[in-house]
């Protein structure tokens, strides 16, 4: 009764925060709008590396042959039965989700491996279903925590699914735990947390209850939408191979706005090779005190694509996007600049993207 009556009152400040249309951002040309524009020669290049948006945190990222999948969710659930009832897919938004992969020359049958950042039913709703469909080939790497085991474990089948917390970063380790996805491409899962969803409130914290989700059989069903518990959070680092001593580029991935060890990531990690590019999610980091500018200072990519940033408690619509809720965006681009001095000298939109979602970015070197 305490919990729902919590989540009411924080529903109803969150909403009071109304959701807006990015105006701003498009006028600088942060907002990128390539949804409709199709790449067909996405293919095997040695230089390329090709980045989707697909939506939250779900992104898909090729590189020559491999391709990888990260928090598959495109089935957005209206607020208010997010936040008090049930949830459930949606096929209508899948198939949209879908043709967003498909048109570029990718698909779901050619994924390698996906990965998942935390627990939350935003970030991995939609994986029951690519399970349940046999739409992921069946030797296809799956990495998450034993939450979210819990939650798709009847959906498994005869596929292995590796526990991320056997493979995390460690620096008291010479063997830093590094996932060959194959010669051209690794992962390395590094611990992360999560940013307060509204002010100092964090919801659906703690690991979710595999009693409950033994009942979750059908994909389609209704499902509670707070038994998706966060578990265990990552961050990911993916790099780009010539060789096994030759990294060519080198991407971070935070699946959600951090505090721990003051935003940063560890020293050692950067001393190898530097972050080309940084995927970072906007969504509640002004409920952060030093996320993201000291990861920024830390890190300086040379290029910045951010996610989780639109309404997903909302049908998706490009002509109706708005940002996600309780979210300034003001203050987040403020904290950037603040340690970004290449902006002294460039546009925000020469260093930052916006995506739509469906976004297919390139990035050379």
């Amino acid at each position: 009764m305490r919990q729902t009556f919590l989540l009411l009152i924080c529903w109803h400040a969150i909403s009071c925060s109304f959701p807006h249309y990015p105006k701003k951002y498009e006028k600088l040309g942060v907002l990128t709008k390539d949804t409709l524009k199709e790449i067909k020669n996405v293919n095997s290049n040695n230089n390329k590396v090709y980045v989707q948006y697909l939506g939250c945190n779900n992104l898909l990222i090729k590189f020559k042959d491999e391709t990888i999948l990260f928090d598959p969710f495109f089935s957005n659930n209206r607020g208010l039965k997010a936040a008090l009832g049930k949830i459930k897919f949606k096929e209508g938004y899948f198939k949209k989700g879908s043709w967003f992969v498909n048109r570029n020359n990718n698909s779901f049958s050619k994924i390698n491996a996906v990965f998942i950042s935390h627990s939350h039913y935003d970030h991995l709703l939609d994986l029951a279903y690519l399970l349940e469909k046999d739409s992921l080939p069946t030797n296809a790497l799956i990495y998450g925590d034993q939450s979210t085991k819990n939650i798709i474990n009847n959906f498994i089948k005869n596929r292995k699914f590796n526990n991320s917390e056997n493979f995390v970063y460690n620096s008291k380790f010479k063997n830093k735990n590094w996932i060959k996805i194959s010669n051209n491409m690794r992962v390395l899962i590094i611990p992360s947390s999560h940013a307060p969803h509204f002010r100092h409130i964090h919801f659906m914290k703690g690991h979710t209850d595999s009693m409950y989700f033994n009942n979750f059989k059908s994909s389609t069903q209704l499902v509670k939408a707070n038994q998706f518990k966060e578990g265990k959070t990552f961050a990911f680092i993916v790099d780009l191979l010539e060789s096994d001593s030759i990294i060519k580029y080198r991407i971070l991935i935070k699946g959600a706005g951090c505090e721990i060890n003051e935003g940063k990531i560890e020293d050692e990690l950067l001393q190898d090779k530097k972050i080309d590019l940084a995927i970072l999610q906007i969504a509640s980091a002004n409920f952060t005190n030093c996320y993201p500018q000291n990861l920024l200072n830390q890190i300086k990519p040379e290029k910045v694509l951010l996610t989780h940033w639109e309404n997903f408690f909302n049908p998706y619509s490009p002509k109706k996007i708005k940002t996600v809720n309780a979210t300034n965006f003001n203050y987040f681009f403020k904290k950037a600049k603040s340690v970004d001095r290449d902006l002294d000298s460039l546009k925000l939109s020469d260093k930052y993207s916006l995506p739509m979602p469906g976004t297919m970015h390139v990035y050379e070197f």
